[in-house]
């Protein structure tokens, strides 16, 4: 019977193709996953708190007050300084006019009706509902505080579901990646099963067991890597196409450091995946006795 090497290199590509469909699927819930932590984030870092201050302040107690709130546990550090923010009413009222474009003096008849405002951003871990409400008493206790406002709409809804749908997000990848699991370790135990015989025949002649791994495991190797970067580069294209089409989410996608981790996600889980499902499958076929192979 003449021998064909047409199997063994259809059985590669059909394990590349594979792989890059692992990658690809990895790459869309990663990039889910971390579209959603990023927009969480950006929503967290607008949850501040504003402390309009009396107008009987003078500067000396404006100053005293602002170096109390300095000093709070709850209040964030951006770029080693506290993240404070001093506006004084003249200059909201100047914002209120750009935005509106109606002069308040005209609507009220009257001076500035604003207050002086200190924007406090507060630190993650006090980030919820009843941390907020503890900081807000706190600081509406003082004499010299005229209102407290929060983004409680936020507290209340929002980041509850922002968190449901990142851990369904996590629980899907999961699934999906135990499912594809299964599906290209049987593939890959298909490939080393067509083989069992010069496995066997090797072994019997004397070979070492790590001498008869070795081509299968750099094998595996090979594949997992090509696949893990044809799927980046396929996922890259999808994101490219998306990204003409919404051109806000561009630098999201392609931030250096979002690509660095895709492709280390891409491949190093590949390549890891290939290498460890073909070490346990040729290790089966080493301890079995020959007369078992059929």
């Amino acid at each position: 019977m003449k021998y064909s090497k047409s199997r063994p290199q259809s059985t590669q590509f059909t394990l590349v193709i594979s792989m890059a469909s692992l990658a690809f699927i990895l790459a869309l819930f990663f990039q889910l996953f971390v579209s959603v932590k990023s927009w969480g984030d950006e929503i967290k870092s607008q949850m501040k708190v504003y402390v309009y201050l009396s107008d009987s302040l003078q500067t000396n107690e404006l100053a005293s007050t602002i170096t109390y709130f300095k000093s709070r546990p709850y209040l964030n550090q951006k770029d080693f300084k506290p993240e404070l923010e001093f506006k004084s009413k003249a200059q909201i009222a100047s914002e209120f006019l750009k935005s509106s474009q109606e002069d308040y003096q005209t609507l009220l008849g009257e001076e500035n009706p604003f207050k002086n405002c200190l924007i406090l951003g507060v630190k993650d871990e006090f980030k919820d509902e009843a941390s907020f409400k503890k900081i807000v008493a706190e600081i509406q206790a003082r004499p010299d505080v005229y209102e407290v406002t929060y983004p409680n709409t936020f507290l209340g809804s929002l980041l509850s579901k922002i968190k449901a749908v990142g851990y369904i997000g996590v629980i899907l990848i999961v699934l999906l990646v135990l499912f594809v699991y299964i599906q290209l370790a049987n593939n890959i135990r298909l490939h080393i099963h067509g083989n069992r015989v010069l496995i066997k025949t090797m072994q019997l002649l004397g070979s070492t067991n790590g001498f008869i791994k070795k081509p299968y495991l750099l094998n595996s190797l090979f594949v997992g890597f090509l696949g893990g970067v044809l799927g980046f580069v396929f996922a890259d294209g999808a994101f490219y196409y998306f990204s003409t089409s919404i051109p806000e989410i561009s630098s999201l996608f392609f931030e250096v450091s979002n690509q660095v981790q895709l492709a280390i996600v891409c491949v190093g889980f590949c390549s890891l995946f290939s290498l460890i499902a073909s070490f346990f499958s040729i290790t089966k076929y080493l301890k079995i006795q020959h007369t078992n192979l059929f």
